[in-house]
């Protein structure tokens, strides 16, 4: 008997199904139509992402905070991907490897992070070593033959911009992090990291971005954050770049800072003068949330687990200059505040997976509400890098 072989459908196939809804995604706000269903749902998404929204461009991979000191290595959170790490090595640069021995394919590293004393990276199997530089040192039975310099790890590019440590694959984007100017204007070298957990969202990535960069919900959603910064105060700011998105909002009358109490409980301001009446939002393409308050900066990074599921790192910095009893008594009360506030992000966004689950190929989303212009705006950053995919020498090179 012959069986058929016949090819799943893949990336470039969800691309070409895509295409012509795609384009109504761009089209003015008033006229425009939400990212299709199969954007969100179709496990090929996944790699759609890794191709258009991922590859060639700097990416959130890490914290400063885990990469203090020579041999401390956290996992990166990349799209199909768990070999990458980040790493101090012994000239405290800080690199981007795939932490998978070359010889027969075993994991160096087991966990999400840890340290490295010996500042090497040793396979289990048969004992070749590496350093966090990526170079192999030893390999055991190795042929006088054969280069190890083409054997060491492969070795990616990483910069920093305040406590965020970027990554990029290949060769290094040609222009640094770019960064929305109330972060240009913050006291970023003056941080410390007081709170930071891992917490796993059952939605896509972009669900959470997209909600991010809206507060329509908030009085339905968020009663606490509504109390203290209303919806009907917030603003977008969307560069014609989209390498950030942004948006802003003001402070309730008598609040200093958002927190339980509305005040920043001895906290030094973080914020320029000029920004610490108001919130500012910032998505920073491709997985990064940024929120500054006046007086403490809170960063959730998105590791895209699968086309439902969704790994987030959150964390909480503030001035360095905050007494030891201010951090134990007031960053637990904004601890409580934002575990809250997440836990109804998270619910929120898991219940729209499930919704689109459900709903089957016709669904299609309703058009944007006035104040989802910052919806708009990262729908049609991800339209237009799905779209670029199609053009003439970018398929053929980034398009799975």
């Amino acid at each position: 008997m012959t069986i058929p072989l016949t090819r799943a459908p893949g990336p470039r196939d969800l691309l070409e199904d895509l295409a012509p809804a795609l384009a109504e995604v761009l089209a003015p706000r008033e006229a425009a139509r939400p990212l299709p269903r199969a954007a969100f749902v179709d496990p090929a998404s996944l790699a759609l992402d890794a191709a258009a929204l991922f590859a060639e461009r700097w990416v959130a991979v890490g914290h400063t905070g885990d990469l203090a000191e020579p041999g401390r290595w956290a996992r990166v959170g990349w799209p199909g991907r768990r070999d990458l790490v980040t790493a101090r090595n012994a000239d405290l640069d800080l690199v981007l490897l795939s932490a998978i021995c070359r010889h027969r394919g075993v994991p160096l590293v087991e966990g999400e992070g840890g340290h490295l004393p010996g500042l090497e990276l040793a396979c289990r199997y048969h004992g070749w070593t590496y350093d966090l530089g990526g170079a192999l040192r030893r390999a055991p039975g190795l042929e006088p033959c054969h280069a190890r310099s083409e054997l060491g790890l492969r070795v990616g590019s990483t910069s920093s911009a305040g406590p965020v440590v970027f990554g990029a694959l290949g060769e290094p984007p040609s222009e640094s992090p770019a960064l929305p100017p109330w972060l240009e204007r913050a006291s970023l070298g003056a941080l410390q990291r007081v709170h930071v957990a891992a917490h796993l969202v059952r939605a896509n990535w972009k669900l959470l971005v997209g909600n991010f960069q809206e507060s329509h919900h908030f009085p339905r959603v968020h009663p606490g954050l509504e109390a203290l910064t209303p919806f009907a105060s917030s603003t977008s700011v969307t560069p014609a770049h989209g390498a950030w998105l942004g948006g802003t909002m003001e402070l309730s009358a008598g609040n200093e800072t958002v927190s339980p109490s509305g005040q920043r409980e001895g906290r030094p301001f973080l914020a320029a003068p000029g920004d610490r009446a108001r919130v500012h939002d910032a998505w920073l393409a491709p997985n990064l949330l940024t929120s500054l308050q006046p007086d403490y900066l809170l960063t959730y990074r998105l590791e895209p687990e699968a086309v439902d599921r969704t790994r987030v790192v959150f964390a909480i910095d503030v001035h360095a200059g905050v007494p030891e009893e201010v951090i134990v008594d007031g960053v637990e009360n904004l601890v409580r505040f934002w575990s809250t506030t997440n836990a109804e992000d998270r619910a929120v966004c898991e219940a729209q997976q499930r919704g689109l689950e459900a709903a089957g190929p016709g669904y299609r989303a309703g058009p944007y509400a006035r104040s989802e212009d910052g919806l708009h705006a990262f729908e049609a950053v991800v339209a237009r890098a799905y779209l670029a995919l199609l053009a003439p020498g970018s398929a053929d090179r980034r398009a799975p």
